[in-house]
This record gives structure tokens, sequence and C-alpha cells, in this order.
């Protein structure tokens, strides 16, 4: 008997986008009065929803499939403040990070089939914004990062990344300041 992974196949060209939501925390380093270098790690849930079939040897069920990513990620950044000011900061940053694909998962919805397919490879992007950043003590932050985001074609599964590559981004997270 030859076994036969279960398959997830979309019949139709629609699929309904759920909106990426990243949450980070990033560790700020000062190079000098107004630039500074920050990584951190991120983690990011993509969803989506679309009609399709499970397939698994001989059985086919038609339904609503709804895929969740999660992604975790190394942010790289270099920033330029631009006005600092009592405890909030205005700064412009680019930079770039690499993801990892740690969860694929299909949920065949009104049954109680999930299935998990593993995602190979990294997720590449690259990004410039402006951000702003409310300091709550000394060496802590929360920050709010909107961007400009490309996400560099390398393989990863369907997602509004790959359908829609260029994409604004809102990013907000705590950072400590070193």
């Amino acid at each position: 008997t030859t076994y036969e992974r279960p398959t997830i196949v979309q019949t139709t060209d629609k699929t309904i986008y759920g909106i990426p939501v990243t949450i980070g925390a990033n560790v700020r380093i000062g190079l000098s009065q107004k630039w500074s270098l920050g990584a951190g790690i991120s983690y990011s849930l993509l969803t989506s929803k679309f009609y399709g079939s499970y397939n698994e040897g001989a059985t086919s069920i038609g339904s609503d499939i709804r895929n969740s990513q999660h992604y975790i990620g190394i942010p790289v950044n270099v920033y330029y403040d631009i006005v600092s000011m009592n405890r909030v900061n205005f700064y412009a940053y680019a930079g770039g990070t690499v993801e990892k694909c740690v969860l694929n998962e299909y949920q065949v919805l009104l049954t109680s089939i999930t299935h998990k397919v593993e995602a190979e490879g990294v997720q590449l992007s690259a990004n410039l914004g402006f951000g702003m950043e409310f300091l709550l003590g000394k060496h802590l932050g929360l920050y709010i990062d909107p961007s400009l985001r490309y996400y560099f074609s390398s393989g990863q599964p369907s997602s509004i990344r790959t359908a829609q590559p260029l994409m604004l981004g809102f990013e907000l997270g705590l950072r400590l300041h070193l």
C-alpha cells in the first residue's frame, strides 16, 4: 500500500486575505547623536480563506478552507532621528527582515480536519519608513513604524505577500535602548 500525503487544492480564483498582524521587540543601539542600528525579533500572522478541496487517498472534501501562516522574523534597520523631544522621537528608517514560517496550517471548515504543510526556505523583505516612539522610561519605548515593504519571491506558501509583494506595513512593538 502506498501512503499518499493529504493535499489542499484551491478550486476558485477568489481568496480573501486577512490583515497581516506583526508584533515585535527591538533593540536600538546608538551609533551617533542622530544615527542608530536596530535589530530584534518579530512574530507575524497571515490568514486567508478560499474555497478548495482536501484530498486524502480516495477521499475528497470540498469546503471553505482557512490558511494561517505563523512567521518568526529578525528585522534589522538603520534609523535616523529627525526630531527628538521630551518622551517622543520621530525618525526615518530603512532595512530588511528575514522570516521563517514556523507553522502553515489549513483548517477545512465545517469539519474537524486540520492539515499542516511545512514551508521551505525563508521570506526576505526590504523596507523603508518613518516611525514614532514614545519613551516609557530611560531604556524602554513603545514604537509605531508605518512603512513601505517589498517581499521578495522565495517559494513561500501562497499569501497576501505572494499576491501583492509591495505593501504598506504598520508595525507596533517594544524597543530597548542600550
